[in-house]
């Protein structure tokens, strides 16, 4: 069971959100987003604001593989 303490919290979502933000290992950062919600040290609102800055960083790299393959296609 987690400790539930406000520091402890804002320190953990805190990492969690730099982490994504950095593009450091996402996938993994948000998945351990979703285990401390289930142990219940993240609410369902901390996980709307780690799900923003994954869709961000995803749709990021989409737009960028989307341009270097345009770019790829005009090249030939």
């Amino acid at each position: 069971m987690a400790i539930k303490s406000k520091a402890r919290h804002d320190l953990t979502l805190r990492s969690i959100k730099r982490e994504i933000a950095a593009g450091r290992d996402v996938a993994y950062w948000l998945d351990k987003a979703y285990t401390h919600l289930d142990n219940g040290l993240l609410t369902e609102d901390d996980i709307a604001e780690v799900e923003a800055l994954a869709q961000a960083y995803y749709d990021a790299l989409d737009a960028e593989d989307k341009a270097n393959s345009e770019q790829q296609q005009t090249q030939r």
